[in-house]
Parts: structure tokens; sequence; C-alpha cells
């Protein structure tokens, strides 16, 4: 779906949550993202995460210009700070 967006992004915001973006995504993804959804205060708290403290969490996939694709993880915390990871798959 990224490689068909040509550079443009596919967001999957776990905090806050925004439905609206699951209508842009196929049913089969839209089915797993509900899966892990479902369980996501517990898979924060296995890490030893309040939940509470975390303000925005989301996931970014898209093509870059060398075509190679790209998973990016953002978080934003209740202080403000801003960690971002890049997930090579």
């Amino acid at each position: 779906m990224a490689r068909q967006r040509r550079g443009g992004k596919i967001v999957v915001s776990w905090i806050p949550r925004r439905d609206a973006e699951l209508f842009r995504v196929s049913p089969r993804v839209r089915k797993c993202i509900r899966y892990y959804r479902k369980d996501l205060k517990k898979h924060i708290a296995r890490h030893r995460i309040d939940f509470e403290a975390l303000e925005e969490m989301r996931t970014e996939v898209y093509v870059g210009d060398n075509f190679r694709m790209y998973v990016r993880a953002y978080t934003r915390d209740n202080r403000g700070k801003e960690h971002s990871q890049f997930v090579w798959v």
C-alpha cells in the first residue's frame, strides 16, 4: 500500500486512536490493527512503561526516493519528549 502511494505515508495512530485512518488500509490490515490495539496497554506494561505517560504513539510506513521501504515508530510522552526509531524490515 505504501508503494502505491508513491512517497505518501501510511500512518497508524495508536495513541490517540484515529479510526478514520483505518479506511485507507485493506480489510486485512484493519483486522490486524484492531487485534494489536486490543492488547496495547498490556504490551506497553510488559515494557515497564506507564501507559498514561504516553500522549502520542504512531507507526509510519513509506517508500523513500531510493525505493526502499521505511517503517518509523514515533512516541511523544507527557513531558513533551519525542522518541523516534526506524524499524528495519
